[in-house]
């Protein structure tokens, strides 16, 4: 495989175990009917804020693939530096808070953007890419990149697979600068290799998210600290799952 492809590829994208295809965020977004870029949300604060920012919330499920745990304790004052370890307890307690607000806690991408662009929810938290296919589409939807939550996907190849040889091919092809330049032409997504940024429009690049302005303004998730185990061999993901099963029966 040819290592100088990685080269544009920021720290930590490129492990032995894997290498990160392309970067997504999780951005604060609003319905433009209700809320105006100048006079809406622009902090996780904002979100919890229900008293200066009224209306029907639409928060993502504590054991959907990216739990909410970050936004909560964000919108609490934590600092990002000093997120992990995630303190479950706290962020519990401020979900409580907030439920009378929330018309549902989502459990995909869709649901967000649907009940933003529907007006049904006001304010949430929503995919990056969806919102803003949704906004060019001409839908009622905004967001701001503060305090955005932003994490990338890896490929790797599987112990005994077959066709190692074509499967590295692949890595490396899926990993130059032109075909991350391609793919961020057909989806709003971030190129991780930084050199494709050279190959993309600026119109297109200020709307992704490994844009040096808006990588600027955002907050990396700590997936290591998800996938960490404790003494008895339950993950954090786990953890929270099952938190998060027994405060939803709680009334």
């Amino acid at each position: 495989m040819d290592q100088s492809v990685f080269t544009g590829f920021p720290k930590g994208a490129v492990q032995a175990t894997g290498v990160g295809t392309v970067l997504y965020a999780k951005v604060i977004a609003f319905n433009t009917k209700k809320y105006t870029r100048e006079i809406g949300p622009r902090s996780w604060a904002d979100v919890w804020d229900v008293a200066k920012f009224p209306g029907p919330r639409i928060i993502d499920a504590g054991n959907y693939v990216i739990p909410p745990i970050e936004y909560v304790l964000l919108a609490y004052g934590v600092a990002p530096e000093n997120l992990y370890p995630l303190d479950f307890e706290r962020a519990y307690a401020a979900f409580s808070r907030i439920k009378p607000n929330v018309f549902k806690w989502a459990t995909s991408a869709a649901l967000e953007t649907e009940a933003l662009v529907s007006g049904e929810g006001v304010i949430g938290p929503a995919q990056q890419g969806r919102i803003e296919q949704a906004k060019q589409q001409g839908a009622p939807v905004d967001y701001v990149w503060n305090q955005a939550l932003i994490e990338h996907s890896y490929c790797g190849i599987l112990r005994g697979a077959k066709n190692v040889e074509n499967a590295q091919k692949f890595i490396e092809f899926a990993s130059r600068a032109d075909s991350q330049a391609a793919y961020a032409k057909l989806f709003v997504i971030g190129p991780l290799n930084k050199k494709a940024f050279d190959l993309i429009p600026l119109d297109r690049a200020k709307v992704l998210p490994t844009y040096l302005e808006n990588v600027a303004k955002a907050i990396w998730r700590n997936a290591a600290w998800w996938a960490k185990k404790d003494a008895s061999g339950r993950t954090n993901q786990a953890i929270n799952s099952a938190l998060w099963n027994a405060w939803s029966l709680q009334k």
